[in-house]
C-alpha cells in the first residue's frame, strides 16, 4: 500500500515581509541618475546645445561621471566611513545641482528633455541621499513578501 503525502502540508509558511538592502537600492538610484545625466550630455552635444564647460570632449566630464559611478559602487559597501563619505558627497552634489547648474545652463539649453533630465537627476540624488541617511541611522526597510 502506498501513502500519498500532500507536499503543501510540509512547506514552511512564507514570511509576510522581508528586509531590503538599502545600499543596493541606493546604488541603483545613483546608477539611474548618472546614466540619465550621461544620456543628456551626449544628447546635448549631438543637437548642439552642450554647455561650453561640460562637453563630451572634456576629460573632466568623464572624470565626473567616473566619480558618480564609483559612488554607486561604493553605496553597496557596508562600512560606516564609506557611508558617511557618500552622504557628505551627496549633500554637496544636491547643493551644487540646485545652485550651480541653474546658473550654468542658459535658457537656450533648457529644452523639455533638459528640464526632465535636471529635475529627475536632482530628485534621484535626493532619494540616494535619503537612503544613505537611513543607512547611517541603522534603519531597516521591510517590504511585504509576494503572496504564494
Amino acid at each position: 500500500m502506498t501513502t500519498t503525502i500532500d507536499r503543501r502540508a510540509r512547506r514552511e509558511p512564507r514570511p509576510t515581509s522581508r528586509t531590503v538592502d538599502l545600499g543596493r537600492h541606493q546604488s541603483w538610484v545613483l546608477v539611474a541618475a548618472f546614466t540619465l545625466s550621461v544620456t543628456h550630455t551626449v544628447y546635448a552635444e549631438v543637437v548642439g546645445l552642450a554647455s561650453p564647460g561640460f562637453t563630451v570632449w572634456m576629460p573632466t566630464t568623464w572624470a565626473f561621471y567616473a566619480v558618480g559611478f564609483t559612488a554607486a559602487a561604493l553605496a553597496r559597501r557596508p562600512g560606516r566611513r564609506v557611508q558617511q563619505g557618500l552622504v557628505a558627497w551627496l549633500v554637496l552634489m544636491v547643493v551644487v545641482s540646485m545652485t550651480v547648474y541653474p546658473a550654468t545652463f542658459t535658457p537656450q539649453q533648457q529644452t523639455p528633455f533638459a528640464w526632465f533630465e535636471n529635475d529627475t537627476y536632482v530628485a534621484l540624488l535626493v532619494l540616494a541621499l535619503y537612503l544613505g541617511a537611513q543607512r547611517l541611522r541603522g534603519a531597516a526597510a521591510e517590504v511585504a513578501a509576494h503572496p504564494a
